[in-house]
């Protein structure tokens, strides 16, 4: 399984400072995915999520690519 590739790319931090200015992640979620990517964690090939208290994750192999709400549609493989 691959690792998520490090640092993210700069168009999913501008994308995170965004919901960040927009309210939609808080300084606490900036936490808990800060602590989760210091995992280094293992990630599935295709397409994946990843569940937060307030938020997810979701990618590709080994790159993030957008943030959801809780009410939004997951797609892919959840990684615990």
């Amino acid at each position: 399984m691959p690792r998520l590739r490090r640092p993210p790319p700069s168009q999913i931090m501008t994308h995170l400072v965004q919901r960040y200015r927009d309210g939609r992640i808080s300084a606490a979620d900036f936490d808990e995915l800060k602590e989760w990517l210091e995992s280094d964690p293992e990630v599935p090939q295709g397409m994946w999520f990843k569940r937060f208290q307030r938020f997810s994750l979701v990618g590709e192999g080994d790159l993030p690519k957008s943030f959801l709400e809780p009410n939004m549609v997951h797609k892919g493989r959840e990684v615990i």
